[in-house]
């Protein structure tokens, strides 16, 4: 089934289940999530999917409904946390490359809630050995100057680093005055273009993120090379 639009009150939806996040509410209502989200979603994995293998052709995507694939799962894994809701207030797409955790790959992410929805594109999290490299790649001069050029150019064209620094310091390798120490303290590295909720209603939001992701690929390629 081609993609079509998600519901017109998929972020209605969300907007009440914040205020009703439950297990007693969410079962009363499981079909308008099923109709006004995750049926949407799963020919937005299809067709988007598609459109990215043409600039990834390892790029992975499924269908799959138990967080293994592209879908994250609603449900909140709650064993080791405060925050006892039983489920998340969002719906969060994933197309990942490589072979690891797709939530430490670089990837591009679609991401819709009560307030907002946007596209990413970018790796989330280093693991420990990429997080090395991205250090060493920022701290060399070539790969270094490259990222910040790229960088400049995605925040011209309104696509802002979505990552917040993860150390307070740059780390004690490198001189605190180098002059990407900012980008030194980062420990994931990704950009972000906001949607306008009615984006998401219609059938070219499939081209409508193929695009952003071609003009995010620069930043891709760069975190695929430390990987």
């Amino acid at each position: 089934m081609a993609f079509n639009g998600f519901g017109a009150h998929g972020q209605e939806y969300f907007r009440e289940l914040g205020l009703n996040n439950g297990r007693l509410w969410f079962e009363e209502h499981r079909s308008g999530y099923e109709a006004e989200l995750r049926d949407p979603a799963e020919a937005f994995i299809a067709d988007l999917g598609d459109r990215l293998s043409r600039l990834y052709p390892a790029i992975r995507f499924d269908t799959r409904r138990n967080g293994a694939g592209s879908l994250m799962r609603i449900n909140r894994d709650v064993r080791f946390s405060p925050d006892i809701r039983p489920y998340k207030e969002n719906l969060g797409i994933i197309f990942w490359l490589g072979e690891g955790k797709k939530v430490e790959a670089p990837a591009f992410y679609f991401h819709v809630d009560a307030d907002q929805c946007f596209f990413y594109g970018g790796q989330h999290v280093f693991p420990k050995e990429t997080l090395l490299r991205y250090r060493a790649a920022v701290a060399d001069e070539l790969p270094g100057q490259r990222l910040s050029a790229i960088l400049d150019d995605l925040s011209s064209q309104g696509y802002l680093c979505f990552e917040e620094p993860a150390y307070k310091r740059v780390p004690r390798d490198y001189p605190a005055d180098h002059p990407r120490a900012g980008l030194l303290r980062f420990a994931g590295m990704g950009v972000a273009r906001s949607l306008e909720p009615e984006a998401i209603l219609r059938p070219d939001l499939v081209s409508i993120c193929a695009d952003h992701a071609m003009r995010m690929k620069p930043l891709v390629d760069w975190l695929l090379k430390i990987n």
